[in-house]
């Protein structure tokens, strides 16, 4: 009987309660009118009026002791919630049953307060992480000045000069996909689905990125029919591919090719790049599309990124509407699979 007492919504708790006194409210005042009329015009209307009104002030104190309790909860729901901070995010409001509305109500603003604290947790790594990338190349060209300046060699003062231009290169790429990833976060970057062929958008990649995997002896491949029709973004579905693509040039070792490959299935579009490299232990396949994350946190800036490009390669794939894979085996190299709807051709 408690359990299923438990069970019934707060209104349903009311209702019963207030039928119940009005019901018992009812038969008391009738069981005083009938006697009172089996015994004449007696004393008994007055019984009768004053048990009624008796019986009244009861069902009222009982209502209200009865709302006090059962409204108990949202008083504490009110006072936790004032006292809601940046500092209490970890606390959460008690559910002492979770079956009716109240429960259900503290169960509902106990997971916003988790998604909250989830998202400032992610804003603050975020900003340690920016902080650090923004901090590292800045500590190395304020370096390499002095150490320039020190010396007061012109040839020397080139070089530093060539190493500041590059560092600030790299600033300048952090910052803009860091704005590219905030644009996309409050949903600001129009996309325009339309069916294309994939293999006009794997070509133009290749030609901006062939120079540099020339310059490391690397062989880019592309293997697509020229028919095949999916569904996608062209500026998204390039920005992915350039990352894809700079990422395999960056990790493959010289003399060894990176294939680019359109495939099509039953359901989808699959378009891979498959590279030679080092590959990526299993347990971070998951997380290597996590903001600034990097599997080799010892690897230089330089050979490692700042770990955003496969952040950008999801949601721009995402975007589209499609979905990113990752097959790697250690040692042996990765394959990055982007799925997207296809069109029959």
């Amino acid at each position: 009987m408690k359990v299923w007492w438990q069970r019934r919504s707060t209104r349903v708790r009311l209702a019963i309660w207030n039928g119940a006194a009005a019901g018992g409210i009812a038969a008391f005042t009738a069981a005083g009118f009938w006697l009172s009329g089996a015994a004449g015009n007696g004393w008994f209307p007055w019984l009768a009026a004053g048990a009624g009104l008796v019986a009244l002030g009861a069902f009222a104190i009982t209502s209200y002791f009865i709302a006090n309790r059962l409204l108990a909860p949202v008083r504490d729901m009110a006072e936790r919630t004032r006292r809601l901070s940046v500092k209490t995010l970890g606390e959460r409001l008690p559910t002492a049953n979770p079956h009716d509305d109240l429960g259900r109500l503290a169960t509902g603003f106990n997971e916003a307060i988790g998604r909250f604290e989830n998202a400032y947790r992610e804003l603050d790594r975020l900003t340690a992480d920016v902080s650090h990338e923004l901090r590292t190349p800045l500590t190395a060209m304020r370096s390499v000045g002095e150490v320039a300046l020190r010396g007061r060699d012109p040839a020397q003062l080139q070089d530093a000069l060539g190493s500041m231009l590059e560092e600030i290169g790299r600033m300048n790429q952090l910052i803009n996909r860091l704005l590219l990833l905030a644009r996309a976060d409050n949903n600001e970057i129009p996309v325009q689905l339309e069916a294309g062929l994939v293999s006009r958008v794997l070509g133009e990649v290749i030609d901006v990125l062939g120079r540099v995997a020339e310059e490391k002896q690397q062989r880019l491949q592309v293997e697509c029919a020229e028919h095949v029709l999916a569904v996608f973004d062209p500026a998204l579905l390039r920005l992915a591919l350039m990352n894809l693509v700079q990422n395999a040039i960056r990790y493959s070792p010289p003399s060894t090719p990176i294939v680019v490959r359109g495939l099509v299935r039953e359901q989808s579009v699959e378009i891979e790049v498959i590279d030679e490299g080092p590959g990526i232990a299993v347990e971070h396949q998951q997380r290597v599309f996590e903001r600034f994350y990097r599997v080799d946190k010892a690897r230089s800036r330089s050979e490692g990124g700042v770990g955003l490009g496969l952040a950008i390669v999801k949601w721009s794939v995402e975007r589209m509407g499609g979905s990113v894979e990752l097959e790697s085996v250690p040692g042996r190299g990765s394959t990055f699979r982007l799925k997207l709807k296809r069109i029959a051709g």
